[in-house]
């Protein structure tokens, strides 16, 4: 009898998963990404997979980000003033995205505090959240971000 309790439990969990996985009924659909990358290459690729949502008129310059990237890991150095010299691509188009509205970028305090990262060293177009995975959780649990 236990094992069939655990069994329906279970059952409704996964439906309860899948309904809160859904689209959003529009075609107004925000997506997440919690990035802990190592390299810059790493955002690279997703700054440009982001960077095709607009080529392919899917996000709109106006009415908000389509996408929000919460870093937390060694990328956030990359995107530091100090460290601009050495990835100026990665930052100008990170930059461009942020200014067009296509992308959000947040970066995680807990993760800056632990390595010794200033608030005063980023650049004005990130920021700062207390933890990503809080971050990562709200905007699915309250906005209905989908994974990017």
């Amino acid at each position: 009898m236990r094992h069939l309790a655990s069994m329906v439990s279970l059952g409704c969990l996964l439906w309860a998963m899948s309904v809160a996985a859904q689209p959003p009924a529009d075609d107004d659909a925000r997506y997440v990404a919690d990035i802990e990358l190592q390299t810059s290459a790493e955002l690279m690729v997703l700054l440009q997979r982001a960077s095709q949502l607009l080529a392919d008129g899917v996000a709109e310059q106006e009415g908000g980000a389509r996408v929000t990237f919460v870093l937390h890991g060694p990328v956030i150095l990359d995107l530091l003033r100090q460290n601009y010299p050495a990835n100026r691509d990665l930052v100008n188009l990170a930059a461009s995205l942020s200014a067009l509205q296509v992308v959000d970028i947040k970066v995680c305090r807990t993760w800056m505090g632990s390595n010794a990262v200033d608030e005063s060293d980023l650049q004005p177009f990130l920021e700062p959240v207390n933890l990503a995975a809080s971050e990562v959780r709200r905007l699915r649990q309250e906005n209905r971000y989908l994974d990017f």
